[in-house]
């Protein structure tokens, strides 16, 4: 027998060799055909969202005089003088976007009178638009004195409501007060840091700065602990935090912007300032209790949080009173409102249409009164006795004795 060629292909080998590149050819198909199918779904699901409109709710509280109705007015693009708000003013913004006109609308809830109305801030809020809102929260920077307990106020106020409301569908088996939370939440991502000392918000906050123009004047060292404190108190509570001032037409750009992205689901900044000689920027989840640092004085009953220790809100609060003063509870007394300086256009022409029905009515029963006692006196004035009697037979009898007497 000859010799075996060791050269000759084993055909063992390369049958399995076929297989092997059968099998990968078949794997290459499935994963084309898998991407088409997700690239299709994608697709279809950014053209549904491009058709749906957008319907969310905006909350502007704050303390007197912040600039509430400045920053609806820059929001919604009108160029009128704003007015004194009078109790809770309601107004809407509306956009229209993309190739199938899809109409987006924003319902804008302004509520005046700083933290002596906030009661009323239970009246819009509802069990049918929670998942909708948010709370805009206007802080005065040229008064540093009433920045601490305002915002103290509104947080309480904010999260009192928003809890009571979840509460309520949680104990009917809704699962929207689950899902808001798991949405607060989102914005820090799985490893945060600082997760054990954060108490988020349900609902989104942005925390508004105004009079930056004012603020940047005052002491470095004043301007840099309530900047740090501003920004502890948005962190913990997962707000988001933005200075402004009308004077600076780039301020109010990037505060347009936020609201949009809260109102209309648009791209917000993607800047972030956190330098206290600058205005202060900063989203939800951007920033950091390392970035912030402690106060200058904090004792031991400080929260430890991984390998640090961090100051609680107490202790902050404490710090912004060490350099600008006391900042206790400042009861706000009520303040007369004279309504005459406040006109309403729709009001006072329906007020004034009344007064002209009221009047023609008036002048209808004074006719018809002297038409009766000329009835009356045309017919001898009838029997006194019996003039307090009525009724259809009183008058047909009275009808009946009516002639011409017979000779």
């Amino acid at each position: 027998m000859g010799a075996l060629d060791s050269s000759a292909p084993d055909r063992g080998s390369a049958n399995n060799l076929n297989h092997n590149i059968s099998d990968e050819r078949e794997l290459a198909r499935s994963s084309i055909r898998k991407d088409i199918w997700t690239l299709v779904k994608e697709a279809k699901e950014r053209e549904k969202k491009n058709v749906e409109s957008v319907e969310s709710t905006m909350y502007v509280v704050g303390s007197k005089h912040s600039g509430k109705t400045s920053i609806v007015f820059r929001f919604l693009d009108r160029e009128e003088a704003p007015t004194p708000t009078v109790g809770l003013e309601y107004t809407f913004g509306r956009r229209t976007r993309g190739v199938n006109a899809v109409k987006d609308v924003t319902h804008i809830w302004e509520l005046a009178g700083g933290t002596y109305l906030s009661d009323l801030i239970d009246i819009p809020i509802t069990e049918t638009n929670i998942h909708t809102c948010t709370f805009i929260v206007t802080l005065d920077l040229s008064d540093p004195q009433s920045l601490i307990p305002s915002l103290d106020h509104f947080l309480s106020k904010i999260s009192s409501r928003t809890t009571a409301i979840l509460d309520s569908l949680e104990s009917r088996g809704s699962k929207r007060p689950k899902a808001l939370r798991a949405y607060a939440w989102k914005k820090f991502g799985p490893d945060h840091p600082d997760k054990n000392a954060l108490t988020p918000l349900a609902v989104p906050v942005v925390l508004v700065g105004t009079k930056w123009d004012v603020f940047r004047d005052l002491e470095s060292e004043k301007r840099k602990v309530i900047c740090k404190a501003l920004r502890y108190a948005a962190h913990i509570h997962g707000a988001s935090l933005v200075f402004t001032s009308q004077k600076d037409e780039n301020l109010v750009a990037k505060t347009r912007q936020i609201l949009s992205h809260h109102a209309f689901r648009t791209s917000p900044p993607k800047s972030i300032q956190i330098d206290h000689s600058k205005p202060v920027l900063v989203l939800a989840g951007q920033d950091s209790l390392s970035q912030i640092g402690p106060p200058t004085v904090y004792d031991s009953t400080a929260t430890v949080v991984g390998k640090q220790q961090v100051a609680t809100w107490r202790q902050w609060r404490s710090e912004v009173e060490r350099v600008v003063g006391s900042t206790g509870n400042q009861q706000q007394v009520p303040e007369r409102v004279d309504v005459q300086l406040q006109p309403q256009p729709l009001v006072d022409n329906v007020r004034a249409q009344k007064d002209e029905d009221l009047e023609r009515l008036r002048r209808a029963n004074e006719r018809k009164a002297k038409e009766k006692d000329f009835l009356a006196a045309l017919t001898g004035g009838g029997d006194k006795a019996g003039s307090k009697k009525t009724g259809k037979s009183y008058s047909r009898s009275r009808a009946a004795n009516m002639g011409v007497a017979v000779s």
